[in-house]
């Protein structure tokens, strides 16, 4: 058995015509996001407003915060505009004061990222809100680690709403793009939903049921496998549509149920590690009221390279969020530590107590070594 990494393609939800075609996003408190545009993956649903509803110039800039994965730049690349970067704490809220200081007239967008499971701070929000108005800045907000999250005044507040749907459900593919009332998108046609990606996330489905049925074996090729079909999504930002195949699982899944596993999951990783010395968790426990849902469980450790082996090697596939692009900008110290420590575990639907209790005593071991 795998723990972790791409998921198994769920046959059962595709056995039956889908009795909805939306998604309802939780963060849409006031029903202020009723045009969706349901697209290939994350990124391409971000490429989608800059290709066709932002017509940006190349004296222009994006604003973006300095910890983030390259696919995101990668993305807005298919405009002309510059990048500029605001800094993250460690603590993953934005440093307002550097946001302010990079603002200027040049500066036309401001892309927000939530980071793994939890919103900015009111007061951040309010303030982004503040300058984006003064400054007429548009505003696209990634919720692709929030995407279950829900907290008015915090999250679901941008011009553009983007996110990964593939990353929280047994898909092939999947993202999606919500604009908010009033604001321009027309509405442009996608291309063919099928490319290699796709492929290579089913070649990765089948691989994931051997590894289930041989334990023990060498995971290395599989990891290969996930790196190619990661590498294969990123090479192409044309924004296409979501499969049919991934749209009945979207729409056919009990999302309630997931959000209830993975908060589940969740607190039992965080109750049993946040003792564990030489180990530093990242996240806090999670609201009683259900607004907050994990993305990943997120874990701090000074022999990184060597902690994520040790993982893989125990049939554990860990995530690092994310090497940080640093071709196109310096980030700052607090974005560098969160690239250079993290891993994140996997706590999601798949799994439940046992599972969770073999990764725990997994890492356990390796801090007693």
């Amino acid at each position: 058995m795998l723990i972790g990494g791409f998921y198994h393609v769920d046959p059962e939800l595709l056995q039956k015509e889908p009795e909805k075609e939306d998604l309802e996003l939780r963060c849409d408190t006031e029903g202020k996001y009723n045009r969706k545009i349901y697209t290939g993956n994350g990124r391409t649903a971000s490429s989608y407003i800059f290709l066709n509803a932002l017509h940006l110039t190349e004296e222009d800039v994006i604003l973006l915060p300095d910890y983030l994965c390259v696919s995101v730049i990668n993305s807005l690349e298919v405009c002309k505009a510059q990048f500029r970067f605001y800094r993250v704490k460690k603590d993953l809220t934005a440093d307002m004061e550097d946001l302010r200081s990079k603002v200027d007239e040049k500066v036309k967008v401001l892309y927000v990222i939530h980071y793994f499971g939890v919103p900015q701070p009111k007061a951040v929000v309010d303030e982004m809100l503040r300058i984006s108005e003064e400054n007429h800045l548009v505003i696209v907000e990634d919720l692709t680690q929030t995407l279950y999250t829900k907290e008015a005044g915090r999250i679901g507040f941008g011009d553009y709403l983007v996110a990964s749907t593939r990353k929280w459900m047994p898909v092939t593919d999947g993202g999606i793009l919500a604009v908010k009332d009033g604001v321009e998108c027309p509405m442009v046609p996608l291309e063919n939903a099928y490319d290699e990606a796709v492929y290579k996330q089913l070649l990765i489905s089948i691989m994931r049921d051997y590894y289930d049925n041989h334990p023990g074996k060498d995971i290395s090729y599989y990891l290969q496998l996930e790196k190619e079909a990661n590498k294969a999504r990123y090479l192409d930002f044309t924004p296409r549509g979501m499969t049919e195949l991934t749209s009945r699982i979207l729409f056919n899944m009990d999302h309630k149920k997931s959000m209830r596993k993975r908060r589940e999951n969740y607190m039992y990783l965080y109750h049993q590690l946040k003792d564990v010395e030489g180990l530093k968790l990242a996240g806090e426990p999670l609201d009683e009221e259900g607004k907050y849902v994990p993305f990943g469980f997120v874990v701090l450790v000074e022999k990184r390279q060597e902690f994520y082996r040790y993982l893989a090697d125990n049939g554990i596939i860990g995530e690092i969020q994310w090497i940080l692009p640093e071709e196109y900008y310096v980030p700052g110290e607090d974005a560098k530590y969160l690239s250079d420590h993290n891993v994140m575990l996997q706590c999601d639907q798949r799994y439940g107590e046992e599972e969770m209790a073999f990764v725990v005593n997994t890492i356990k071991k390796y801090f007693r070594r």
